[in-house]
């Protein structure tokens, strides 16, 4: 197996040297599902792409003169190289790094990274190929947050990446001079709202960016944009090479709960199921946008609790039906009710009203 210090050959500087793009074609490099038909310097310029990999300002790959056969084979073949596929960077110029699939992109301002030449790759499988940071730090904090937050906070494969510098002669492991943005793309392809293959359903709204502290083994939240629903993305600022992930948590907001239909009048002149229409008996009275754990208590104005909900944790829709009946099975009365949404350490009060 070849070593980092063999990572880089020779011809790379000689080809460094030229400012100008340029191809190096007649050969297919290939290896670890990473494909280029030719090879393309590009010190800036324009996008090269291979392997489902866009980069720019950078040597997407590098090939020997074709005359060198064996050599040619030789770096194809280096294990690492390719799976996960390294772009080689100079100081001074911005890194611009996007996969074509979207799922993540990645942008240094220029002059972060104090050398004169390195490398950059984006490890989409840490857990299992590692670079440059034990797959155990991983599985120790990703254990300690689902002890500590729930099952909610597990962590997914999908939403996890390893961002490594390296050059010659080591992985870089300083502090970035510039902070850099990081975006990933999180899994919900049906669009309901919760992360795909998730039970109980973890819900995007509640994804942060978190990164590995690898001395006390543990997930640390970093600043983010927010989540882009549309897009299905999150996008993150970082300042140091290692592992970053999406991670959930459990949704114990409550600021946009509310009931309908109010009035409740299920025969009345509008009764029925639609828009502004006052509902039906069957259909009784949904509370909407609620927390994950929890209860939804309702009382009379003079404060007697006439039915307490308790909110399941496998709520795959953010929704809670109440039938308007009491706790002993009896219909409401007719008349104007408190309810309260409790979770965690958050509440919320609103009124509704029953018509019979």
């Amino acid at each position: 197996m070849k070593s980092h210090a063999q990572i880089i050959p020779v011809f790379l500087a000689a080809l460094f040297a030229s400012t100008a793009p340029c191809p190096l074609s007649g050969a297919l490099g290939s290896g670890g599902g990473y494909e280029l038909e030719s090879s393309v310097l590009n010190p800036g310029g324009g996008a090269s792409y291979g392997g489902g990999y866009r980069v720019k300002g950078a040597a997407a790959q590098v090939l020997p003169p074709s005359s060198l056969v064996s050599a040619a084979a030789e770096y194809v073949n280096r294990a690492g190289f390719y799976n996960p596929p390294h772009f080689t960077y100079e100081g001074g110029r911005p890194v611009a790094l996007t996969t074509s699939s979207g799922d993540l992109t990645l942008s240094l301002p220029a002059d972060s990274i104090d050398k004169f030449r390195f490398d950059i790759t984006l490890n989409r499988n840490p857990l299992n190929q590692p670079l440059a940071v034990d797959p155990g730090l991983i599985n120790d904090a990703s254990g300690k947050m689902t002890y500590n937050e729930g099952s909610w906070s597990r962590l997914f494969p999908d939403h996890l990446t390893e961002f490594a510098v390296f050059d010659e002669q080591d992985f870089y492991r300083k502090p970035l001079a510039n902070r850099g943005l990081m975006t990933m793309r999180y899994k919900d392809e049906d669009g309901d709202g919760n992360i795909d293959g998730s039970y109980p359903p973890v819900r995007a709204d509640t994804l942060n960016a978190w990164t590995l502290d690898e001395e006390s083994r543990m997930w640390v939240a970093l600043p983010s944009a927010g989540v882009d629903k549309v897009s299905r993305t999150l996008s993150l600022y970082f300042g140091l090479p290692g592992v970053y992930a999406l991670i959930g948590q459990l949704d114990t907001a409550v600021n946009n709960v509310f009931a309908y239909p109010v009035p409740f009048r299920p025969n009345g002149p509008q009764a029925g199921s639609g828009a502004g229409q006052t509902g039906t008996e069957a259909g009784g009275i949904t509370f909407t946008n609620v927390p994950q754990q929890g209860d939804i208590e309702i009382y009379t104005l003079d404060g007697r609790l006439v039915r307490k909900l308790g909110i399941p944790d496998n709520l795959m829709m953010p929704k809670l039906k109440w039938d308007v009946r009491t706790a002993s099975g009896d219909k409401a009365a007719s008349g104007t009710y408190i309810w309260r949404v409790v979770s965690g350490g958050n509440s919320r009060t609103g009124k509704l009203m029953v018509i019979w």
